[in-house]
């Protein structure tokens, strides 16, 4: 019995169109396989989420290249107590890039914008600065995927 629930529940959740984060979440190919990335505080990300679509980071002789033409972070108070104290912060990522071939624009300007929200207590300072850190870098790990996703759109010359 627990086998044909079990097999149920499976079917049930790939029909629906379920899938795991970072699994099957690009189905559009990249217009070119080679990139060359100028990401700053993204390069990693950006490398890793191009790898993922199949697309491979070079740095001499890439078809195309996308460079991070802006990076704004931003840490704003969300709620706060009745005492006037954080209860709350919105931690806020907007990144700009641009898609080059040959040293031209290729496309218009791609843009991510990540947002989260971090719970705050002053007694725990040393511990919110290590999770704050951690959230960063899962949101430019998010907004890495964003540019890459809207790279797929890109018109092949």
């Amino acid at each position: 019995m627990n086998k044909i629930l079990l097999t149920a529940a499976a079917l049930l959740l790939s029909a629906c169109g379920f899938h795991l984060k970072g699994n099957g979440g690009i189905t559009k190919p990249l217009p070119y396989q080679t990139w060359s990335v100028n990401g700053n505080v993204l390069q990693e990300a950006l490398e890793n989420a191009l790898r993922r679509a199949d697309g491979k980071p070079v740095e001499t002789g890439a078809e195309a290249g996308v460079t991070v033409t802006g990076i704004e972070t931003r840490r704003d108070i969300y709620t706060i107590t009745r005492t006037a104290h954080v209860n709350e912060y919105l931690l806020i990522l907007r990144v700009e890039a641009q898609a080059t071939r040959n040293g031209a624009p290729v496309g218009p300007k791609l843009s991510a914008l990540v947002q989260r929200t971090m719970d705050y207590a002053d007694s725990e300072v040393l511990g919110k600065a290590e999770e704050e850190q951690t959230i960063w870098s899962e949101m430019r790990t998010d907004a890495a995927e964003q540019i890459v996703r809207q790279l797929t759109f890109l018109p092949k010359q």
